[in-house]
Parts: C-alpha cells; sequence; structure tokens
C-alpha cells in the first residue's frame, strides 16, 4: 500500500500536467505502479480528456479495478470512447516497427479525432516492458521517444510511458529514460538532470550528446553546491548577528531591568516598615523568583553571544564554556589546545568552532550515555584540527546516516555544515559499545 501522504502529493504533482507534458514513470512495486496509471487516467477524465491506454490484458483488468477504487465507473466511459485500451495482442508482431513516423502519423489522426469528438486534450498512458519490446524492436521505441514528445504539444496530447525496472533490461532503460524531461520515481516526480533533447537524440552521435550532458551535470551540481556553501555562510553569518542583538538587549535591557526590580523589592521593607510579616515573606519569595530570572536571562544571552570570545581568544572562551557546561551537565569534560593561541583568526571563523563544540558535547550529554568527553583544538599546519571523544555508547554511523532525514535531527548535520563552510571536513567514527570521535580538518590560516 501506498501511504495517503505520497498519495496526496502524487495527486497534486499529475494535476500539475498539461498538453506537451511527457513523463517516465519507473516502479518496482504493482501497488504504486496501478496507482500512478489510475489517478494519471482518473484526472483525465475529470478534465475532460480523452484516454488512450496502450497495455497487456493484466494490465487492463488492473486499470479498470484501480479506476473503480477512484470512483470511476470505466464502463460507460469506453463506450462513448473517452477511454479507449490498446491491448499489445491487438499488436501484430513487427506490425508496429514501421518507424517513428508511422507512429507519429497515427498518433496525430487518433488525437485529431479525440479533439474533434469535443475533448480537451488526449491522454496517453503507455506500458513498455517486455510484452510491448515482443512487438516493437528496442531501437524502433528509442526513436519514437525522440520523434514523438515534440509534437505533443501541437496534438495536445500529453504521455507517461511505465517501465517496469523488475522486467526491463536495464541497458535499454538507460536509453529509454534519457528521453523523458521528468521522471516517477515509484510515486515520486523528479526533473531528469540526465534528459537528452531529441534534436541530440536523433544527432549524428547520441552517446556524445549524453556524455557531454552527464560532465554538464556534474559541473551544475558543483556550482550549485559552491552557491548553497555561500548562501549558507551568508545566513549563518547573519544568525550570529541577531544572536548578537539579542543578547545585548537581555544582557543590557531586561537583565538591568529585572535586577532593577529585584532591588526595589528587597528595599521595599526597608522604605516601608509597616509591611505586615507575611507581605513581606511574599516579597522575599517574588525576589528569589526575580534572581532565578536573572540567571536564566543572563545564561540566555552568553548562549547567544559566547563571553569573551572577542576579548579572550577562541581557546579560552571554549575552555570557559568547557567548565561550565562540566558544571551544569555533570560530564567530566577535559579541553586542551595546542598552538591555537597565536592564530589570527576571522571572527566567523572562530564563532563556527565554538557552536561545534556547543553541538558536539550537547550531542554527547543528550545520547551518548557517556561519563567523560575530550575536546582538543590543534593546529597543524596545514591544517586547524578540531576533535571531540567520548566514552559513550556509541552507534552505527552508516545506519544514523541514512535515519537522520526520517528523524529531522540537526545534530550531526549541524556539525557537518559548519565544517563545510570553513572550508573543511567532519570525519565521524563509532560503533556500538564504543564511543564516539568527532573530527573535524579546517583549513589553517597563515
Amino acid at each position: 500500500m501506498v501511504h495517503p501522504d505520497r498519495q496526496r502529493e502524487l495527486e497534486r504533482e499529475l494535476w500539475k500536467l498539461q498538453p506537451g507534458d511527457h513523463l517516465g514513470a519507473l516502479y518496482e512495486s504493482r501497488s504504486e505502479h496501478d496507482l500512478v496509471r489510475a489517478t494519471f487516467v482518473r484526472q483525465g477524465v475529470e478534465r475532460h480528456e480523452a484516454v488512450l491506454a496502450l497495455t497487456d490484458e493484466e494490465g487492463a483488468e488492473a486499470l479498470e479495478q484501480g479506476l473503480r477504487e477512484q470512483g470511476v465507473d470505466p464502463t460507460p466511459l469506453r463506450k462513448r470512447r473517452q477511454i479507449a485500451v490498446l491491448r499489445f495482442s491487438q499488436i501484430p508482431p513487427g506490425g508496429a516497427d514501421g518507424g517513428a513516423e508511422a507512429a507519429l502519423g497515427a498518433l496525430r489522426r487518433i488525437a485529431a479525432r479525440r479533439v474533434g469528438e469535443g475533448y480537451g486534450a488526449l491522454r496517453i498512458s503507455a506500458e513498455i516492458g517486455p510484452a510491448l519490446l515482443a512487438a516493437v524492436t528496442p531501437a524502433s521505441l528509442l526513436r519514437w521517444g525522440a520523434a514523438i514528445p515534440p509534437h505533443l504539444g501541437v496534438l495536445s496530447a500529453l504521455l507517461i510511458c511505465h517501465y517496469d525496472r523488475r522486467r526491463t533490461p536495464a541497458a535499454f532503460l538507460l536509453d529509454a529514460l534519457a528521453v523523458h524531461p521528468r521522471l516517477l520515481i515509484g510515486t515520486a516526480l523528479y526533473d531528469n538532470s540526465y534528459f537528452l533533447p531529441p534534436a541530440e537524440a536523433s544527432g549524428p552521435d547520441p552517446a556524445a550528446a549524453r556524455l557531454a550532458r552527464f560532465i554538464g551535470h556534474l559541473e551544475e551540481r558543483q556550482r550549485t553546491e559552491t552557491q548553497i556553501r555561500s548562501l549558507t555562510r551568508k545566513l549563518m553569518k547573519t544568525q550570529e548577528e541577531e544572536r548578537r542583538v539579542i543578547s545585548r538587549e537581555l544582557h543590557d535591557r531586561l537583565g538591568q531591568d529585572l535586577s532593577g526590580i529585584k532591588i526595589a523589592l528587597e528595599t521595599l521593607p526597608d522604605r516601608h516598615p509597616a509591611v505586615p510579616p507575611a507581605l513581606g515573606e511574599d516579597v522575599r519569595r517574588l525576589g528569589q523568583l526575580l534572581e532565578r530570572a536573572i540567571f536564566t536571562v543572563r545564561d540566555l544571552a552568553y548562549e547567544l553571544r559566547p563571553p569573551g570570545l572577542e576579548e579572550m581568544g577562541l581557546a579560552q572562551a571554549i575552555a570557559m564554556f568547557c567548565r561550565e557546561f562540566a558544571e551544569k551537565t555533570g560530564l567530566a569534560v577535559d579541553f586542551r589546545a595546542v598552538g591555537v593561541e597565536r592564530l589570527r583568526l576571522d571572527f566567523q571563523v572562530q564563532i563556527q568552532l565554538y557552536r561545534m563544540v556547543q553541538e558536539a558535547l550537547n550531542n554527547v550529554h543528550k545520547h551518548a550515555r557517556a561519563s567523560r568527553a575530550v575536546v582538543k583544538l590543534a593546529a597543524v599546519r596545514p591544517h586547524l584540527l578540531l576533535r571531540v571523544e567520548d566514552d559513550g555508547r556509541g552507534f552505527d554511523v552508516a545506519e544514523r546516516a541514512r535515519a537522520i532525514d526520517a528523524e529531522k535531527r540537526m545534530g550531526l548535520r549541524s556539525l557537518q555544515e559548519r565544517a563545510e563552510v570553513l572550508g573543511g571536513v567532519l570525519l565521524v567514527t563509532s560503533a556500538p559499545g564504543r564511543g564516539t570521535k568527532i573530527l573535524a580538518k579546517l583549513p589553517c590560516p597563515e
């Protein structure tokens, strides 16, 4: 069964399709395939479009069943020819292999006839698999894939080709999927980065065109990743500036106002000697509450803007944080810095390293069940190394990487993003029962 959320997303994406669109649908699950096909056809019926389904006997029955499950009775639709099913058994061996021009001519006649009958468009659902390949050679199908799609818009037609990954040769799939600008993998719709435009697919050297597209995709991906890192760097810089402003407001304004209220409460009995003892006790308790609030505001301000980072330097600021973290959590934290004191680090580098230590120790405290952690910061040219180790329960690194998106945990991902923003890499070593070691290797400034 397909999850309801995926069904709703599929419904939205397929509803956006317009005449001229051309999708490839790759499936391994019959339930996913039946859902995609029935939804595609049912939406065509709802839009008063004609539907042509190219399939086998089993597929024709499954399509009718899928339509009924979605509240559509196919019988009257077949009678008025809004839905037409062409079975592979109706295609004589080699009979449909007359070339792309012949296929395009047949499609043009069908589309003109349906539009002439008052339908808004022609929707084609084609099963591309072993049964069809028995009637049509793979070479012809690839020629059709290059020749027909450019004419879909003119013909007021849209096409979805279904490929059974379990039963169709992989070599053929690689060639066939390249002619689809968009792909459905299961029920998820993607833009096809490896799409080969028809002019290139039918050109003198399609293989060279595919290679050029592949290389271009890699280059584009690298440019995109560079842009993402740049935007992430700017976002983090803006975030730290906002934290600085909020920290200052908390410390200089709210903290001072709370301190003034506390002093006024403490001196209230002196200014009003006739205050009843019970009221005086209430004033004392309010003073205690205010004192806790003042400490909370101070801690928030310090977490938003590390105290002393600019004045004392990175090593001293991290050392102070580790001491305070150990006092608050009971986790023994050993911090060591080697060769860092004389480095002239940009403030953004310092704050990102400080945040990485914060994030790593918070992860240890929340998840590791550790009794001890070691933080090491060392300048070993040409690298600046940050290492955080614990003696906790550890975890399977590969399994955690797979689960990170599903669980929406930001800990390790945040550390990795910060390391990449600084031009470095993050290495995580762990195993169940053997603790965890996190190493950030960053470029060291000259």
